[in-house]
């Protein structure tokens, strides 16, 4: 059993080069994994009109959560940061000025606290005013 792990460590020493074996030898590293979850995002208006507000409503996010909320226009993107409440909701406000009438605007949410990631997105499409 001994000489077949040895076997094995020598062959991989040999495909991958020096570092191979010193890697080997070495204690297993403990990496830290992410936990991914979905959380909830809605759109106060999904058609707002020019020169008015949207405000995208965030819950299902871990207590005092960082939240990143992001609004991809046609030639720009809108990052905004907030902290979710101890319920795990938050909520940011767009002021839509000149948006591109008609155009989907993305709309997506990313939420973080110590190794738990939440992600989730929506759209809204302005209109005239």
């Amino acid at each position: 059993m001994r000489s077949r792990r040895l076997t094995a460590l020598a062959l991989a020493a040999a495909l991958l080069g020096p570092a191979a074996a010193v890697g080997a030898a070495a204690a297993p590293a403990t990496a830290a994994t992410t936990v991914r979850s979905h959380c909830t995002v809605t759109m106060s208006t999904t058609r707002p009109k020019q020169y008015s507000s949207t405000t995208a409503r965030i819950s299902h996010v871990g207590s005092r959560a960082k939240v990143v909320v992001k609004a991809k226009y046609k030639t720009t993107t809108n990052t905004k940061s907030t902290t979710a409440t101890t319920a795990g909701k938050a909520s940011v406000t767009y002021r839509i000025s000149r948006a591109t009438v008609g155009r989907r605007v993305p709309v997506t949410v990313t939420a973080k606290k110590g190794s738990h990631v939440w992600t989730c997105s929506t759209s809204f499409v302005p209109r005239h005013r």
